[in-house]
This record gives structure tokens, sequence and C-alpha cells, in this order.
């Protein structure tokens, strides 16, 4: 099948075949084309070359367009209610936040494998749904734009516990390369981050503490051959979480105490901030809100977007930074 030993030949071949698969009806040779990026008169080939080692490929028509359809020996069926439908599509709209990564990209195909599994009538009343479920990202969403191959490799590396060759450029600018151990990726105000263990060789076992690092940041990243790991042992994902309030690698969590103004009490009450969160009615309508949090810069700008409706109470480096923060911005008006 592959006689020239072509690498890239045999991983499109593959990318097709994967293409392929769980789609009842088939799939367009355009969209295989598009997925593998190749053109169709390539695909064709590689279909051939699948049809030559026992897959069973047929030549299908789609909306008028020439498809194929692998024929899969088992075909599991998922009955799904109207609200299941409308859920899964609401649920798909909140990665439009990613759209051009692989999991964008995985939410889309596994969104058409589902309206292949529906009957004429029930795609025509899924198609009109996106018109009645919304999600508007606030603060703006990051740009993946040509990260994809890097997100694969990390992807991969949280997937199946491989280690990652990278390099990063910090908040700073300066740029680091490495290994990593990639245990988690995190999506944070509509921005995806890895949690995992820098480590000094590709063999080494990782260790606490672990390091959290934004997506885009990374310039180049690779998957290690036969490099896996095991996460530490202490590792625990709920245990550097912090809500509202982002992700804590390192440092002892402090106290927080915020006290909010009666006016905007009832949007303090209405949602959860922080899992630890305690929320103490006070005189006049009021309300104290208060939580442990190791890194106080999220913390500093939360209560700087509540204007004169919040005040930090402690701890005192919190108060400190909030009144810096307020003076600064006053002097630029000045």
């Amino acid at each position: 099948m592959y006689r020239r030993g072509d690498l890239q030949h045999v991983a499109r071949v593959l990318r097709v075949l994967d293409e392929l698969r769980g789609f009842r009806r088939g799939r367009r040779l355009s969209d295989l084309a598009r997925e593998a990026g190749a053109s169709e008169r390539t695909v064709r080939r590689d279909l051939a070359d699948l049809r030559n080692v026992g897959y069973e490929i047929e030549a299908v028509l789609l909306e008028g367009r020439a498809g194929a359809r692998l024929v899969e020996k088992t075909f599991s069926s998922i009955a799904i209610t109207r609200r299941e439908r409308y859920t899964l599509l609401a649920v798909a709209s909140l990665f439009d936040v990613l759209r051009g990564t692989p999991l964008w990209e995985d939410v889309q195909s596994l969104q058409q494998k589902l309206e292949q599994r529906m009957s004429p009538d029930e795609r025509t009343e899924h198609g009109a749904f996106g018109e009645r479920f919304a999600y508007i990202a606030d603060g703006g969403t990051k740009a993946y734009e040509g990260k994809e191959d890097i997100l694969d490799a990390l992807l991969t590396g949280v997937l199946s516990r491989r280690v990652v060759r990278f390099s990063y450029r910090d908040a700073r600018g300066r740029v680091r390369r490495g290994h990593l151990a990639p245990l988690t990726m995190a999506l944070y105000k509509h921005g995806l981050y890895i949690v995992g263990c820098p480590l000094a060789e590709p063999r080494d076992a990782p260790a606490l503490p672990v390091v959290v690092y934004a997506v885009e940041r990374f310039l180049e990243a690779d998957v290690v051959r036969k490099a896996s790991f095991v996460a530490p042992a202490g590792f625990r994902l709920a245990e550097i979480l912090d809500g509202s309030f982002g992700i804590h690698v390192a440092g002892e969590r402090r106290r927080v105490v915020i006290e909010l103004s009666a006016e905007k009490a009832p949007l303090v009450r209405a949602r959860v901030w922080h899992p630890a969160q305690e929320v103490t009615e006070l005189a006049g309508g009021r309300v104290r809100l208060a939580f442990p949090c190791a890194s106080l810069a999220p913390v500093v700008s939360w209560v700087l977007e509540w204007g004169p409706h919040a005040r930090a109470i402690e701890p005192p480096e919190l108060v400190a930074e909030v009144v810096r923060e307020l003076d600064a911005a006053r002097a630029a008006y000045a």
C-alpha cells in the first residue's frame, strides 16, 4: 500500500480514514480533502489504498456531490430527545470561543455525526435551534490561528500522558525551552491553559509543584516518542483551582474578605465565585464575601470592576494594591 515509504502519505491516509469514522451517511470528498489538506483527486487515491487493504468504502452522493462512506462492522444507535438535541447545541456553542482549535473542530465533527443519525424532520428542527440559544463571550477571546499543530501536540500529551518538547515565551517576553509533562488542559476566561510539570529530561519523573502555561504563548510543541509519564501522586486538580479567581500553582492561600454594597448584593448572592466562599449578611443590605486565595492579582481586578460598590477588607496587601491601582487611575486624569 505504501510502496514509497512516504510517512506523510501514511499520515494523510489515516487522517482520511479517521474523518470517515462515525458518519453513517458518509462525507463529501470536498470535506475530506479540506480536513486532510489535499486535493479531491489525492483523496480518491487514498480511498483506493484503503479499499486495497480491506476497508469497505462505498461511493455515495451527498447533496449532489461525490462522497464516500465507510461501512463499519458495528453501528450503535443513540436515541436522543428533543431537549437533549437542544442542550448539545447549546454546549457546542460554548466552544465557539475556541474556534480554529482541535477542540472546536472535534465538537463540530461530533455535531455532524449526531445530525446524520437524525431523521430529516429532526435535522430541520435542529438547524433552527441555532437561533434559540446564544453564548456571548465577555472580555474578548484569544486568537489561536496558526497554533493548530501546537494544540494537537499539547492535547496528545494530556490525553496519552506523553512528554512534550516545547519552547515558550513568558509574560516578560523571555523564551524558554524544555520538556513538559502536561497534566491538564484548562479553559479559563475564554483562554486555554496547560497545567503541567517541567522536566529537565524527557525520562524524568514529574514532581510537584506544577506550572501553568498559557497556550497562545507556546512557540513550538512536539510529542516526544516513547516518553510517557505518570502524574505525581500528590496532584489534585481541585486543589489548584480558585473558581473565578484563576489557577494557583504556588504560594500560601490567604483569607480574602470583600464587602459589597446593598445595590450589588443580589448579584453577589446569585453566583458562586469560589468553591469555598462564605457570604455574610451585613446591616443595611450589604454583604461580605470571604474565600481563600493564593494569588491576589485577579482579586484586585475583580474588586476594581465593582467601582464604588466593593471595598477590600483583608488581607492588608490586597487593600494596599487596590488603593495603588485607584490612585494610579485617578492620576491618569489629572
